[in-house]
């Protein structure tokens, strides 16, 4: 026993450990700043100093500014720039951006370490992508707002090209997955925090009530994000299972810990996945779990398909054991199939509704009123009468609607599309005032950025697919998909299923603008 502590305290005590450590206070310490009105910062002198600390330590050791860079990428919804500035800076921006040009600066003085990678085919692409917003300006009927998104999208396809700098190759991508796990699990604590605190009347800073946001700009967004990370554990607790099985190692290795770990934050994402109660999300971690169960079975790994299932109910139980949630998550999942949506309300006098009514307004004639659940207690106080009907999801209709105007403006604006930013001037915006995008990540590309964006982009998106689907392919047809697994046969298990979670609750959203997308699409076309 005293063998294996001694091996562990060894590996912990490491630069690697120690990266890792402060990885996880930067963002712990980026989010309680936030949260108590620390950041943005308050003015320009001040940024301009961490922005001159943090270049110096991106020209020091750039590969341990990128690392953190990728520690950073889901805190969406932090600013560090002083409002005097008039833009919004992620803490991934600025040290991507900072980490990038110091790349430069050292490339140029001739003390870069490596060889940088020649632009590829892929490349041209996103370069093409991103200059289809300036194209869409043209046609902009808000051309300040177009040309000022155009360049924020250039700032993503810069982020894209830094994560090509650096991730070349598999053991390349072993180096980033501690940095983006450790951050993930301190992001998933505080998404469950949030609605711990809000079932309890505690300070909680969810955007919408009930429904957990962590660092992200509103609930979907943290559940797209979710799928991602769920996506990327699948692949590591296989990899981890079959390293033990090949290798026959015991509980007592660091690889058992490292597993116990990865399953733990499975178990914690599915809880926080849950308790978003994004609908788009959780049809993307049932496709994406579905994907690796069947894979799983096709390999004959039946316990670890039975541990992973297990996981997911375990989760489900807990959350309604910490009461995590007053969503009904059942009926939740039953309107998104029937497109009715159980509703609570409170009448002044016992009547009878036909149900399902086609809106709240309608609830008038009857003396009633649509409640949120936390009134309940007080609508019962005041002497009304609590029923529960159906009303027709109006999810529906305004996806229709929205989905109407879309198709109307790209039929408009074949070519061109219409400049990022510029669709809620048609679509209005929503009940917190902010404006309102196509819900659709292929719409919003075609909108923002015409066809020269949508085309390269479904290229990329198609390609990624394409190329884990045919390296699969290729294995049945050469009879070797039963042999025991490979490093590339888990990376390319990762681009499918890295695909689908992207693709699946984009059909339903907008998340061109999210970090951690060109991270895995740089990722991704790593060994392109």
């Amino acid at each position: 026993m005293m063998a294996q502590i001694k091996e562990i305290v060894n590996r912990l005590n490491t630069l690697k450990y120690y990266l890792l450590g402060a990885n996880i206070i930067l963002v712990v310490a980026l989010i309680t700043l936030s949260n108590v009105g620390v950041l943005p910062l308050k003015n320009v002198g001040d940024f301009l100093f961490f922005v001159a600390l943090s270049f110096i330590f991106a020209l020091y050791r750039p590969g341990w500014s990128f690392l953190f860079f990728i520690g950073t990428i889901a805190l969406e919804n932090i600013n560090l720039a002083p409002e005097d500035l008039g833009i919004a800076i992620r803490p991934y921006q600025f040290l991507g951006i900072l980490t990038l040009v110091a790349v430069g600066v050292r490339y140029y003085t001739n003390r870069l370490n490596f060889k940088l990678s020649r632009f590829g085919w892929t490349e041209y692409l996103v370069v093409l992508f991103a200059l289809g917003g300036f194209l869409g300006s043209l046609n902009a009927s808000g051309v300040e707002v177009a040309i000022k998104q155009s360049v924020i999208i250039v700032s993503f396809a810069l982020l894209y090209f830094l994560v090509r700098i650096f991730i070349r190759d598999l053991e390349d991508i072993k180096r980033i997955i501690p940095f983006f796990l450790t951050s993930s699990f301190v992001i998933v604590i505080y998404a469950i925090w949030q609605n711990w605190q809000f079932m309890r009347g505690g300070n909680n800073f969810e955007v919408m009530p009930g429904r957990v946001n962590a660092t992200f700009a509103e609930a979907d967004w943290l559940g797209m994000f979710l799928i991602l990370l769920l996506t990327i554990l699948y692949v590591v607790a296989y990899n981890f299972y079959s390293k033990m099985k090949i290798l026959n190692l015991n509980y007592k290795t660091y690889i058992f810990g490292y597993s116990c770990f990865v399953w733990l934050l499975i178990i914690l994402s599915w809880m926080a996945l849950i308790i978003t109660v994004a609908r788009s999300a959780w049809l993307g971690a049932g496709v994406v779990t579905i994907g690796m169960l069947g894979y799983l079975l096709l390999k004959k790994k039946i316990i670890l398909s039975l541990m992973l299932s297990g996981a997911i109910v375990l989760a489900v139980g807990l959350v309604y054991i910490f009461n995590l949630t007053n969503f009904q998550l059942g009926n939740r999942i039953q309107s998104a199939a029937s497109g009715d949506q159980e509703i609570t309300i409170a009448c002044k006098e016992d009547v009878q509704i036909s149900s399902p009514i086609e809106n709240t307004n309608q609830l008038k004639q009857y003396n009633c009123e649509h409640i949120n659940l936390e009134d309940l207690e007080k609508e019962m106080v005041a002497g009304k009468i609590i029923k529960k009907i159906y009303r027709k999801d109006p999810n529906v209709s305004i996806r229709k609607e929205i989905y109407s105007k879309s198709f109307a403006e790209i039929k408009n604006n074949l070519v061109f599309g219409i400049g990022w930013g510029n669709i809620s001037d048609v679509l209005g915006k929503d009940e917190r005032g902010a404006g309102l995008n196509s819900s659709n990540i292929f719409l919003e590309v075609w909108l923002g950025a015409g066809i020269f964006g949508i085309i390269s982009f479904l290229i990329l998106i198609g390609y990624i697919l394409l190329r884990g689907k045919l390296f699969f392919w290729k294995k049945i047809l050469g009879g070797k998909f039963w042999r025991q697994d490979s490093g590339m046969d888990f990376f390319h298990l990762f681009l499918v299923l890295g695909a689908v979670a992207i693709i699946v609750p984009n059909l339903f959203n907008a998340g061109i603008m999210l970090g951690f997308l060109w991270v895995w699409m740089g990722v991704a076309l790593a060994r392109s």
